[in-house]
């Protein structure tokens, strides 16, 4: 009785295609990576820039603002002409200061302090306990 081995399940074969899979396995796929612009339901692209410049707007709108630009000599249309010039960079600055305009500054931080003092008032009377201020 002749023993035939198979060509197609060699030991030696098999090691060699492991080997080889292994060795491929290590070396890596190119890969990239990048930031992707936001878009919204309808399709529409949404860069940085635009949120930014929408916030700037919309802080322009406001009278105060509107009213310290004249006080500056400056009219609605100078401003809206000279917005899409500014850099990345300077937008970003008007944005973030926008967004502070917006919360109310050092105002709503002063406004909300003393709401708080007057809540804790209101309820050490409600207990019945009293406060004394030497």
């Amino acid at each position: 009785m002749i023993v035939t081995k198979s060509r197609l399940l060699d030991a030696r074969i098999c090691w060699t295609v492991l080997l080889a899979f292994c060795l491929l396995s290590l070396v890596p796929a190119q890969g990239r990576a990048s930031l992707v612009e936001s878009r919204l339901a309808s399709g529409e692209t949404l860069t940085q820039r635009t949120v930014e410049l929408t916030k700037v707007r919309q802080a322009l709108e406001q009278d105060v603002v509107a009213q310290r630009l004249a006080d500056f000599g400056l009219s609605q249309e100078e401003v809206a002409a000279k917005l899409p010039t500014l850099s990345d960079d300077q937008l970003h600055q008007l944005a973030g200061l926008s967004d502070s305009l917006a919360e109310g500054g050092i105002l709503g931080t002063v406004i909300a302090v003393l709401l708080i003092v007057l809540l804790v008032v209101v309820i050490l009377k409600l207990v019945d306990k009293e406060i004394i201020i030497r």
